[in-house]
């Protein structure tokens, strides 16, 4: 449609990719909302099932764990699972801007920091 009219075209084409930017998101976090990560605790003890959204789904605790074990194991197993979602939600906008052909700079930094991984 844009051919031959180089960067002019390309901005022309980022443009009509980002106007269907909202509706691909609202797309995608519905379908975060039911994907999920299950993450454990190091001891093995707890383990958290969390949405791509960040929604804590289920805990299941191993009878017994009790007191500061059980304190600690929920905060690595929710903190794992938080991680777990964050990723995959990151991977999952990544994958949105590449089948857009949106070629976003920064974006690749942007989910690095969401992630943590910057």
């Amino acid at each position: 449609m844009f051919k031959g009219l180089g960067n002019i075209g390309n901005i022309a084409s980022m443009m009509g990719a980002m106007q269907q930017v909202p509706e691909k998101l609202s797309v995608l976090n519905e379908r975060m909302k039911v994907e999920t990560v299950t993450m454990s605790s190091q001891c093995q003890r707890v383990t958290v099932v969390m949405s791509g959204v960040g929604q804590v789904q289920a805990i299941e605790i191993i009878e017994g764990t009790a007191g500061e074990e059980l304190h600690i194991a929920i905060i690595e197993a929710t903190n794992a699972a938080g991680t777990a979602a964050k990723q995959m939600y990151a991977e999952a906008i990544s994958e949105m801007a590449g089948e857009m052909d949106l070629n976003v700079p920064g974006l690749d930094g942007m989910l690095a920091k969401l992630t943590g991984n910057a």
